[in-house]
């Protein structure tokens, strides 16, 4: 699915995609083709269900190719699991279309009043990836109530012409994604748009679905760091042999050792990575709870070797990766901005594994 002909059209419009902050019509209809955005949506309505650890490498290849283009999938395609919360109703009627794709926020920044037609939604929030081209709005809200649903925290699931995209995403570094805030007025939402994300019902069912959540989450955003990183190093690769006649032999043997070095750092976090994915996932389908502990811990440091080897190779890459327009210099921003994520930030000082410090 993610071959040759794919990475080539993706990175045929990934500088286009940058300056105009969303992904071309072209890519999204290459995702829409293969369902990229319903990897974790059941097969029931139109989706393409995906065991865990092939679904990481997906996240890891797609970013890889670009990593607006990553991050996208693998955000559209975490949306799936509002299936097992979501009323079945409301699944059928919204997960089905071939253009999928939810956008939206878990903070409790808006207000929903109960009213005998459903709930009237107010509230705005920031950092919706992929606002512009989704087909349903979630976001969570604290209910206003003459009963005892009074001051829960609920979603609610809201149609496109009842969202308007303010856009403000102004970050440095994965510019397509389109994460903007959305704003919402006086949307009257039916009463099985609303559900509990701690209330799955499971009436569409599936391993991933019962798989701890924090190390499925961290694991999808240290996939897509991971594949950015991977572009970044085999970029630097082509980018030093290029140099290698008009930098002075030492200036390029220091290079090439700056490279392998980081590169070997980062694909040893990788390969501890992926095992513990395929371990954790093996251990869940026969059963056992998954030993997925480390996960979390290994997507950081994963991180940690992906950021700290790019920071350190940028520094010998030359005057020509400063420039905004040049390859590295966005793959670079984008990988630096996918780190960011909480889940993959150090917030202690200290990343510890085995009694090893990182």
């Amino acid at each position: 699915m993610i071959d040759q002909q794919m990475t080539e059209t993706v990175r045929k419009y990934a500088s286009d995609m940058e300056q105009n902050g969303k992904l071309d019509q072209t890519v999204l209809d290459l995702i829409y083709e293969h369902r990229l955005f319903k990897l974790f949506v059941p097969d029931a309505v139109g989706g393409r269900m995906t065991p865990f650890p092939e679904a990481i490498r997906y996240f890891e290849d797609t970013a890889y190719i670009d990593g607006s283009f990553g991050w996208l999938v693998q955000i559209g395609s975490g949306a799936g699991f509002f299936a097992t919360v979501m009323d079945p109703r409301a699944v059928q009627e919204l997960f089905s279309v071939r253009n999928f794709y939810i956008a939206g926020s878990d903070r409790p920044l808006g207000v929903a009043r109960k009213t005998d037609d459903g709930y009237i939604v107010n509230g705005a929030w920031p950092y919706a990836s992929g606002a512009d081209h989704a087909s349903l709005f979630t976001a969570t809200c604290r209910i206003e109530s003459d009963d005892s649903d009074d001051g829960l925290l609920r979603a609610f699931a809201m149609l496109p012409d009842q969202v308007r995209v303010e856009s403000d995403w102004n970050a440095f570094g994965l510019c397509a994604t389109g994460s903007h805030t959305i704003h919402v007025e006086d949307a009257l939402v039916p009463a099985h748009y609303r559900f509990d994300v701690a209330d799955p019902h499971f009436h569409y069912d599936n391993p991933i679905y019962h798989y701890p959540f924090e190390p499925f989450a961290a694991a999808n955003i240290a996939a897509t760091t991971i594949g950015i990183a991977r572009h970044f190093f085999d970029a630097a690769r082509a980018h030093i042999e290029e140099k290698e006649t008009s930098w002075k032999k030492e200036r390029h043997v220091h290079a090439v050792k700056v490279l392998d070095d980081s590169e070997a750092a980062f694909l040893e976090a990788r390969k501890n990575f992926h095992s513990a994915i395929e371990s954790s996932w093996a251990q869940h389908q026969q059963g056992i709870s998954p030993d997925s502990d480390d996960i979390p811990v290994l997507s950081k440091i994963v991180a940690h070797h992906a950021v700290g080897g790019a920071q350190k190779l940028y520094r010998h890459l030359g005057m020509d990766v400063i420039m905004a327009d040049h390859p590295l210099n966005r793959i670079y921003r984008d990988l630096l901005t996918a780190s960011q994520h909480g889940l993959l930030t150090d917030t202690t000082g200290t990343l510890e594994l085995d009694g090893q410090q990182f």
